[in-house]
């Protein structure tokens, strides 16, 4: 008998190990064709010297080097440090305050709730495009603003100017970003329990005494999940700032995914764009693994 029973629950954890393998599976082979195999093909072209029309030949890490030493490529490792941390910062600020204004009981709230999630929910190309007119020097609507307020005398070419080329696509990574902060920061507004403002009024604390005793600590966890997360997006983007300006004027606006496709698809260098594509892998493998191990220990 004891060894009919071991044979049983043998033969069933083989099924059951073999049932887990075939669910499996398909989760395995569709991150090795869509993943995994795109990667090591990435890594081995950014050691040659492949063009576009050519084959190209192994020159190990020339491509990487030639990038260390180019300044152009520093300046775009500051461009994207710079955008990427004033357009988190921006992001992570308004999201917070937007979703403490939209947890209040203020006159159509799920109205104005669902006004938040527009600017996320319109495809990035249009958005851009309406805010490239915005922006214009010649017909754009906020010099036609500026100008008739008397607050400047004549038109600012602010997609032409480096520093405030810059601003703007800050301002425009931020304004998309935004509603996904707050409506992550919202959900998690949802979940605090009102007894513990009550408590907290009872002790005499005032608005700014809630908000640092009850409030921040109970959104901490989602605030900083959705800061990683839309750090990650940030690193990546490359619409906003393409359509925008190009990377320009004179670089001023040259981040490293509007670099990579420079090389790839203006200098027709396919390596040397890898090259720089892989570069900023490592900062945004950290923040991708960061996250996922929050949301896992937050499950």
């Amino acid at each position: 008998m004891r060894q009919g029973y071991f044979f049983r629950k043998g033969s069933r954890q083989t099924h059951l190990r073999r049932l887990g393998i075939a669910l499996i599976s398909p989760v395995v082979v569709y991150m090795l064709i869509v993943m995994v195999f795109p990667f090591i093909w990435a890594l081995f072209v950014s050691l040659t010297d492949k063009k576009v029309g050519s084959e190209g030949s192994f020159i190990g890490f020339q491509n990487y080097v030639d990038l260390i030493k180019d300044p152009l490529f520093w300046r775009s490792v500051w461009n994207t440090v710079i955008f990427t941390v004033a357009a988190v910062a921006l992001k992570v600020v308004f999201g917070v305050i937007m979703a403490l204004l939209l947890n209040e009981r203020i006159v159509f709230r799920n109205v104005n709730r669902a006004l938040l999630i527009l600017p996320w929910t319109i495809p990035t190309m249009v958005s851009v495009l309406i805010w490239q007119w915005i922006f214009s020097d010649i017909s754009g609507v906020l010099n036609y603003i500026l100008l008739n307020l008397n607050i400047v005398e004549e038109r600012i070419g602010f997609l032409a100017s480096r520093s405030l080329a810059m601003g703007a696509v800050v301002l425009v990574n931020a304004w998309r970003g935004i509603p996904f902060v707050g409506i992550s920061v919202l959900a998690g507004l949802q979940c605090i329990d009102g007894t513990l403002y009550e408590a907290a009024r009872i002790d005499g604390a005032n608005v700014f005494q809630r908000f640092r005793s009850v409030t921040l600590p109970m959104i901490k966890n989602v605030t900083i999940l959705a800061t990683i997360v839309t750090t990650v997006w940030t690193l990546g983007d490359f619409e906003i700032v393409w359509v925008l300006t190009k990377g320009g004027p004179a670089n001023g606006t040259q981040i490293l995914s509007t670099l990579s496709y420079t090389f790839g698809f203006m200098n027709m260098d396919i390596g040397k764009a890898l090259a720089v594509a892989l570069i900023s892998f490592p900062p945004l493998a950290v923040l991708i693994h960061f996250t996922t191990k929050r949301m896992l220990d937050q499950s």
